[in-house]
């Protein structure tokens, strides 16, 4: 239960008075959490597109165990190539 706080008007002046009050209880249906592989496939995604060897060394850097970190550091190799 929740108190409200009310204001009354009195010949006295204002006075606060406590009201309980009931409050309904919503139960919210929680989604799925993310999928982290298809977040960090997403990430990939982003940084082929920028193809800075900056974005290949901070994905290496935050993934560097995710296969896709393997597919990163061959194409930094063939940045730094360039």
């Amino acid at each position: 239960m929740t108190v409200r706080r009310r204001c009354l008007v009195t010949g006295l002046g204002w006075v606060a008075a406590a009201v309980a009050v009931p409050v309904p209880v919503s139960f919210a249906v929680m989604n799925t959490p993310p999928d982290n592989d298809e977040a960090v496939r997403a990430e990939y995604r982003r940084l082929q597109a920028r193809g800075t060897v900056e974005a290949y060394e901070l994905f290496i850097e935050r993934h560097p165990d995710h296969p896709l970190a393997d597919d990163a550091r061959r194409a930094l190799e063939r940045l730094r190539r360039k």
